[in-house]
């Protein structure tokens, strides 16, 4: 037979037994003599163990439910109980354990017909599942008997049995994890230790461990040999090993109930199961890294000419707005939390990218965690050699970020310059902005306090105490005056509060401090825009110029800046230095086009509209000002 049979026969035969179980008692002489002038015998009483309410079968729950102990006394030979005998000396029996006596403290009503007994109640002052005995003094002697309650009438016998019938039905079922379960419910409270199966469900709690691990064991390795499904249910399948081995090592070893890593039928357990949630997590990650290269390969490799050009295209556009999202600011980040716009998140799961998206993402990030560059090693090379395949300097852009993040603050910055040159996305030109205050940051060390300031400004502003936010920003600029971003925050305040004076001075004072600042001179041109000032823009825009800030916003926005002063032939000049830039921005196409058109050079003007539609034929716009050029000139106007 094997041992788990064994173990449920042995509880099937202790429930028989508890369900025939005779309630335990003893005989006690109460009296050495009875009768007229004693010439009787001797009074013995028989005490058996019993409950409030005299409750047939006996279990632990009813003979441990009540307020007291109760005894039920019963003659043991042929006369009866009476009142006077209880009285007198019935009274007189206490029970004895630990040197200390406990007498009676209930009595409860004596049955004089048929069944002639009465209920006795002790306080709960002694341990039931000790030995204890009863006593009855007799004339100069203390008659004694011992009393021993079997376990089966102890507290929470009949809660540690359940659990163990539970326990050894899940184990027969192979619900190992169950079993150990309702093992622990048992070897979690203390006051079942005084069960003598104590320590043996401990035993069958590793044994259930030892089956689950082996069971896990077998089914793992079927699934490494299993090469019909694909990867990604692969990968799965062995993940859900994992848990359960790290379950096994982690809840096995218990100090508190003397469950020890080194105990001699632990340990191999341990050592087994550490072995295979080594396999499966080296097998695991090796799974991964095939599925990894299948999903990126495409991104690393790159060309923008092949047959699904189109996806790489769109691919690099969302990862150049995903890393230029980064907090550039934030120092102590654990992880590189980025975002993308929705109809680009829409576009990656049109095309069914989004799983190589994500895929590069975390890859990213657990190379920038393992403190190497960010990107893999041939990613931005080949990048580099699509370069003329796109509109925007996408390649310059995750480079400076790649550099940044890798400490190269140097090249990084040489990066923001060529995106500045040629990018015609403002926001993107903000976001490098933000970049390049972090690269100040750290170049001029600037202070933690500094930075923290920004903080409890943004607070005050939150919470409307104005007044106090102003102070916090100046503050800044009093304390670092040689700091650009300090001067622009405050003039981004000023430009929230209404005080569009202040702001242009702050934003002044930004760009003269750090002339590539082009945040700041296109904050200080959109005030001048509110109040229709084409001229104070130009003067602007001119500065940055003569600053070295020969960029395509710059440019563009001067050429905008001619047209609202009513100057077409500069404004034509501008946007062509523009395009000389970055020829595939639509809107340059489409703004120098209608400067032609101002000045009646319709053929120049269609050229650029259709440029325009060229660059992008989804969009309406230039398709609208072509067919109005049309109508200018059959009209003749």
């Amino acid at each position: 037979m094997n041992t788990r049979f064994l173990s449920l026969l042995s509880g099937l035969l202790c429930i028989a037994a508890i369900l025939n179980a005779q309630a335990p008692f003893v005989q006690l002489k109460i009296k050495a003599k009875s009768g007229f002038l004693g010439m009787g015998g001797p009074r013995i009483v028989k005490i058996e163990l019993s409950n409030e309410n005299r409750q047939q079968p006996l279990t632990s729950d009813n003979v441990n439910g009540g307020q007291y102990y109760y005894f039920l006394v019963t003659p043991a030979d042929d006369w009866k109980l009476d009142q006077d005998f209880v009285k007198d000396e019935l009274s007189k029996v206490n029970i004895y354990q630990n040197e200390k006596k406990i007498p009676i403290e209930w009595k409860g009503e004596l049955i004089s017909e048929g069944n002639n007994s009465v209920l006795l109640g002790f306080p709960k002052t002694f341990v039931i599942n000790l030995l204890f005995l009863f006593q009855c003094p007799i004339d100069e002697t203390i008659n004694q008997v011992e009393f021993k309650v079997p376990e089966e009438f102890w507290p929470g016998f009949t809660t540690v049995n359940g659990y163990a019938k539970q326990a050894e039905a899940a184990a027969t079922a192979r619900y190992f994890k169950s079993a150990i379960g309702f093992y622990e419910q048992i070897l979690g409270n203390t006051n079942f230790k005084i069960f003598t199966l104590y320590d043996e469900y401990k035993t069958k709690r590793t044994q259930c461990f030892d089956d689950y691990y082996n069971e896990t064991s077998v089914s793992f390795q079927a699934a490494v040999k299993n090469t019909q499904l694909d990867l990604k249910s692969r990968i799965a399948l062995v993940d859900g090993f994992k848990p359960t081995f790290k379950y096994i090592l982690d809840s096995l070893p218990r100090a508190e109930w003397n469950v020890g890593l080194l105990d001699t039928v632990v340990a191999p357990i341990l050592g087994r199961c550490r072995i295979s949630l080594a396999q499966a997590t080296s097998f695991r990650d090796s799974l991964q890294h095939v599925l990894d290269d299948q999903n990126i390969r495409w991104i690393i490799e790159g060309s923008a000419t092949s047959k699904n050009g189109y996806r790489y295209v769109y691919m690099i556009e969302t990862l150049a707005s995903a890393f230029s999202s980064l907090n550039f600011a934030d120092t102590v980040a654990k992880e590189l939390k980025m975002r993308i716009p929705e109809d680009y998140q829409s576009r990656l799961i049109k095309y069914n990218d989004n799983e190589s998206y994500e895929t590069f993402i975390r890859i990213c990030n657990e190379r920038w965690q393992a403190h190497l560059p960010i990107f893999p090693i041939d990613f931005l090379p080949n990048l580099k050699k699509d370069t003329i395949s796109f509109s925007q300097p996408y390649y310059s852009m995750l480079k400076a970020v790649n550099d940044y993040y890798y400490g190269n603050f140097t090249s990084a910055k040489q990066e923001i310059v060529q995106i500045f040159r040629t990018c015609y996305d403002e926001d993107i030109i903000g976001r490098f902005d933000m970049l390049r205050v972090g690269i100040t940051n750290r170049e001029q060390h600037i202070s933690p306090e500094v930075m923290k300031m920004f903080d409890e400004a943004e607070q005050f502003e939150r919470a409307k105490d104005i007044q106090s936010a102003q102070d916090k920003y100046r503050q800044i600029t009093l304390i670092a005056p040689n700091f650009a971003y300090g001067f622009f925050t405050l003039g981004k305040f000023y430009s929230r509060t209404g005080d569009p004076i202040r702001a242009n001075y702050s934003y002044q004072r930004a760009y003269q401090i750090d002339t590539l600042y082009l945040s700041a001179y296109r904050e200080s041109c959109n005030l001048y825009i509110r109040q229709s000032n084409f001229k104070e823009i130009i003067n602007v825009l001119t500065t940055a110029l003569s600053a070295g800030n020969d960029f395509w916003t710059t440019n563009y926005n001067l050429g905008i800046a001619f047209l609202g002063d009513a100057d077409p032939a500069r404004a034509i000049h501008s946007f062509e230095r523009a395009l000389a830039l970055n020829p595939k921005s639509y809107k340059t196409n489409i703004q120098i086009g209608l400067a032609h058109q101002n000045v009646k050079n319709y053929q120049k003007a269609r050229e650029y509209f259709n440029n325009a539609i060229g660059l992008d034929p989804t969009k309406q716009e230039a398709v609208d000002f072509l067919t109005k050029l049309n109508e200018l000139q059959r009209t003749g106007r």
